[in-house]
């Protein structure tokens, strides 16, 4: 049988979202959204809603840490391999 590439399936994989990620944003199991992606189950509007806000929310997610990120990096650039201040040695 040939294996049905959905563009859900392509994002994920193109972009590193594991399963459990989009699972845990939208409420779905990891079987059942592996199983959509292989086009197993049939696409309904409420599943397109539904995966499609669990997308939206990773992003938002990803975006939130990767500001994090620039800020933390902002506040040691120029000393990255300084000891961390605020923390003792092991």
């Amino acid at each position: 049988m040939l294996e049905r590439k959905t563009n859900l399936r392509a994002l994920r994989l193109r972009h590193d979202i594991p399963l459990s990620e989009l699972s845990a944003a939208s409420g779905l199991s990891n079987q059942y959204i592996s199983r959509a992606e292989l086009g197993e189950i049939s696409p309904t509007p409420r599943l397109e809603d539904k995966l499609g806000a669990a997308v939206d929310a990773v992003i938002l997610r990803r975006r939130e840490r990767l500001s994090a990120l620039e800020r933390s990096f902002a506040a040691c650039k120029g000393r990255l391999l300084q000891p961390e201040e605020g923390v003792p040695d092991e």
